[in-house]
C-alpha cells in the first residue's frame, strides 16, 4: 500500500505532467497554436525540476552509471602495442 506521501507526490506529479502536456504537446495534435518557445522551454524546465526533485531523481547519479570515452575510438599509448 503507498503512504500518504508517496499519494501526495504521484497526485502532484500527475497534475504537473498534465499541465506540461496541455502546454507543449497539446498545440502539435490540435489546430492551436504552439505557445512562445520560451513559454515550452520555461515550463519544461520547471516542471521536470520539480519532478526530479519530488523523486529525488538527480543527473550525478544517472551520469555516474555511464562511461564517456573522449579518446575517439584510439588506443591510449599506455594500451598500444609497439
Amino acid at each position: 500500500m503507498p503512504d500518504e506521501e508517496s499519494l501526495d507526490r504521484t497526485v502532484a506529479t500527475l497534475i504537473l505532467f498534465g499541465v506540461w502536456a496541455t502546454i507543449v504537446v497539446a498545440p502539435m495534435f490540435t489546430a492551436a497554436d504552439p505557445p512562445p518557445w520560451e513559454l515550452q522551454l520555461g515550463t519544461t524546465a520547471v516542471v521536470f525540476l520539480v519532478i526530479g526533485r519530488m523523486w529525488d531523481l538527480e543527473v550525478e547519479r544517472v551520469l555516474d552509471g555511464i562511461t564517456i570515452s573522449t579518446d575517439g575510438g584510439q588506443p591510449r599509448d599506455d594500451d598500444r602495442e609497439d
